[in-house]
């Protein structure tokens, strides 16, 4: 199975595109601070991240996902200790009985096993503080646990049809 993950996209419709360029996904998760509207992106599932306050009704703060035999925590991480914020996230996931942890919040990409928990941050699709390009994750599973999980950062992302054209070009 294929799982995209992203997160702290903060307002821009890059959402739409990860599906068009990963349209081989069976899950699309996003890990707050999505500052839109999540209606706009039915493919998706979401999480309340700090700044989603106009949202607040339709987004929980954390969820688990049962998909496939494998169990996701999702979250944002904003409600997490800041001095332990992954094994914090791992140890949620473990008594929730979740292989996979998804989070956001620090705009910094992140992927480490946490004891029986992979942990994973996707890193923000806008503004990344990790001195890397902006990124979302792809990460592939079966039946027995997590494979791979690969990081896709914006400087490869395919440049949407509307921005090759140039202005100039139009007389």
């Amino acid at each position: 199975m294929k799982i995209v993950a992203a997160s702290d996209s903060h307002g821009r419709s890059i959402l739409k595109d990860i599906v068009r360029w990963e349209p081989e996904a069976d899950l699309y998760l996003h890990c707050g601070d999505l500052e839109d509207d999540p209606r706009a992106y039915p493919e998706w599932l979401f999480v309340k991240g700090n700044n989603d306050w106009m949202y607040t009704t339709s987004m929980p703060l954390t969820r688990v996902i049962p998909f496939q035999g494998l169990r996701i925590f999702l979250c944002h991480g904003h409600t997490f200790p800041f001095s332990d914020r992954q094994q914090a996230i791992a140890r949620q996931a473990q008594e929730e009985g979740c292989h996979l942890a998804l989070y956001g919040h620090t705009h910094v990409h992140d992927d480490r096993q946490t004891g029986p928990v992979r942990v994973v941050n996707p890193g923000s699709c806008w503004m990344s503080r990790d001195g890397r390009p902006a990124s979302y994750a792809v990460i592939t599973a079966d039946e027995t646990g997590i494979q791979d999980v690969t990081f896709k950062y914006e400087d490869t992302w395919p440049v949407p049809e509307k921005k090759k054209k140039s202005r100039w070009l139009k007389w």
